[in-house]
């Protein structure tokens, strides 16, 4: 595995050093607007403040190193498109790249979360960090992305990405996910995600009727306070062909850290749920994932695996777990709960492959605990 270099450390102590009195005011829209197809915007070392832009086909923005972008805090300044409110994306854009080695901050704190009437969090009410829909040939690069109102980067009905050497510390609200996927060839590396919620997770319940195929992470490090590789909960249509590799899953360093007490002990040891969560709840498939060359530490457990019927599959669909390969995977679970493979009565996960893997549990589980039934929970 090749050696992950990381800059979470710093970018946590940063977080909050700014008090935001001398910022510059920019206006990267305008200047987007101005720029010549197929033109660099370029955003010059310096602490901005900038309202919520949007990205055109045929140009790149260059955040300078040295250079911190901060989003306004002043919700009214964040129109819906297409229902979600977002600090940085695009519509319907080919071509389009965002580049550089500055910053990129979303000031999340500044934002609370609301709550549906059955308590889950609703993060559409939140300015997504960056929001990328329909757009093709999409590329970021080496950027550092911070403290989003909700999802870190969400790629929507996107088809050609490639996400490489990005940095992203994502934890000032429990809806900070890292990257979220709902795209198609998709290409992630050598990138370091830090997220309160999933670091990075496929899901399927945007556009129900959009498949999720061909999409290769390698050479990641990942940390969540939830799970650091995750399928789902939300799967209504197909997740396929998707490979894994060469990647490090380690404890987060965020401030909405879930965590568990040791018996002898009055300290938390900070922890995530799994380490790897391959879900398919809401009548989609998932077949031909791949995920190798993996260590795990600082979760409950390394692999959680479930096939369940939330909801019925839509329009003749075939619901499905298949074709799963995890080896080379090194795990230390910081419970006793074990790694599990579960479907419920009428749907079985089935081909599914450990290979060369190595599972540390603490043990101390008793006759009664491995007496106690366990429930169905098919929903």
């Amino acid at each position: 595995m090749k050696k992950m270099t990381t800059g979470i450390a710093a970018v946590a102590a940063m977080v909050c050093e700014c008090g935001f009195a001398a910022l510059g005011q920019l206006d990267v829209q305008g200047m987007i607007d101005a720029a010549p197809k197929g033109g660099t915007v370029r955003i010059e070392p310096g602490e901005w403040e900038a309202k919520p832009f949007h990205l055109k086909s045929d140009m790149t923005l260059e955040v300078a190193k040295g250079a911190t972008v901060y989003a306004s805090t002043n919700l009214d300044d964040y129109a819906a498109a297409e229902g979600q409110r977002y600090f940085i994306g695009a519509i319907d854009a080919t071509n389009a790249t965002i580049t550089g080695g500055g910053v990129f901050d979303g000031r999340g704190f500044a934002f609370k979360e609301k709550k549906l009437s059955d308590g889950a969090s609703q993060p559409q009410c939140l300015p997504v960090m960056m929001r990328f829909r329909r757009c093709r040939n999409l590329r970021l690069e080496g950027f550092t992305y911070r403290q989003g109102g909700a999802w870190g980067c969400h790629l929507c009905n996107c088809d050609g990405v490639t996400v490489r050497g990005l940095t992203c510390f994502n934890h000032s609200n429990r809806t900070n996910d890292g990257i979220d996927i709902e795209s198609s060839n998709v290409l992630i590396e050598d990138c370091d995600i830090d997220a309160d919620d999933d670091a990075i997770v496929l899901k399927s319940e945007t556009d129900v009727d959009f498949p999720v195929t061909n999409v290769v992470i390698r050479n990641c490090r990942l940390a969540s306070s939830c799970n650091a590789f995750k399928f789902g909960t939300g799967s209504y249509n197909a997740f396929r062909d998707v490979l894994l590799e060469d990647c490090e899953f380690v404890p987060p360093k965020g401030n909405f850290v879930r965590g568990i007490r040791p018996a002898d002990s009055g300290e938390w040891t900070l922890t995530g749920i799994a380490g790897m969560a391959l879900e398919v709840c809401d009548g989609g498939s998932m077949e031909n994932v791949t995920i190798r060359n993996v260590t795990v530490r600082g979760y409950l457990t390394p692999v959680f695996i479930r096939l369940e019927r939330r909801h019925a599959p839509r329009g003749g669909r075939e619901t499905y777990l298949r074709n799963v390969l995890i080896e080379n995977v090194r795990g230390r679970a910081e419970s006793p709960i074990a790694s599990s493979i579960t479907g419920v009565p009428g749907l079985r996960p089935r081909d599914i492959t450990l290979r060369n893997c190595d599972f540390t549990f603490p043990g101390g589980g008793t006759a009664a605990d491995a007496a106690m039934p366990v429930s169905e929970c098919e929903t």
